[in-house]
């Protein structure tokens, strides 16, 4: 369970936002790509992702967009399914600002007859994922939760019923939205010149 929060500084100070306490920055013990700022539960197994991607045109709707940012985090390999999108609000950005959630989760394929079971391989992974569109700026923002659900390390909810389909999730999702909910209060665009000129 998360005991609280710090205001962490990302992209050299040019976004902030509220993490966990006990996520570390994941650049200090491997390289990450430049657009991508990642931070790993020391306690655990989920992480946050935050990247910043070209703004995708091509879909139609930013629904669609949502869908398409959520199939190319996705393994080729994995089953996935969406449970749910929404339309959500961020408290330090104009209300008119276009901001999308998703709940998805991903299954590994199972593993073949006379293949070596691969250690601490999950169940499934639950993502959950806001994307921001920022039009002005050709970019589009998101923050992905990824919670793998790892038997014998990170169950879902030790003695309780997990049910995707009546929303019934688990200890370490509803944990994982109550995360997701302090990103979209505090996230905060603090130097836009991030973006380049327009």
């Amino acid at each position: 369970m998360t005991s609280g929060f710090t205001h962490i500084e990302l992209y050299g100070g040019a976004i902030a936002v509220n993490l966990p306490a006990g996520y570390g920055d994941v650049s200090n013990i491997r390289e990450v790509p430049d657009h991508q700022e990642i931070y790993l539960d020391s306690n655990g197994f989920s992480s946050i992702v935050i990247e910043l991607a070209e703004r995708v045109s091509d879909p139609s709707t930013d629904q669609a967009a949502l869908r398409y940012h959520f199939e190319d985090i996705v393994d080729e390999q994995d089953t996935s399914k969406i449970w749910r999108t929404d339309v959500a609000q961020l408290s330090k950005f104009s209300p008119s600002t276009p901001c999308y959630t998703l709940l998805a989760t991903t299954t590994p394929p199972p593993v073949q007859t006379g293949q070596a079971a691969r250690p601490l391989t999950p169940d499934f992974t639950t993502v959950l994922l806001t994307l921001v569109r920022l039009v002005e700026k050709s970019t589009d923002l998101m923050v992905t939760i990824n919670i793998p659900q790892i038997p014998g390390h990170q169950e879902p909810s030790p003695g309780k019923q997990v049910n995707f389909e009546e929303g019934q999730y688990g200890s370490l999702v509803d944990e994982g939205m109550r995360i997701m909910e302090e990103v979209r209060k505090s996230l905060e665009v603090k130097d836009w010149s991030l973006f380049g000129e327009e």
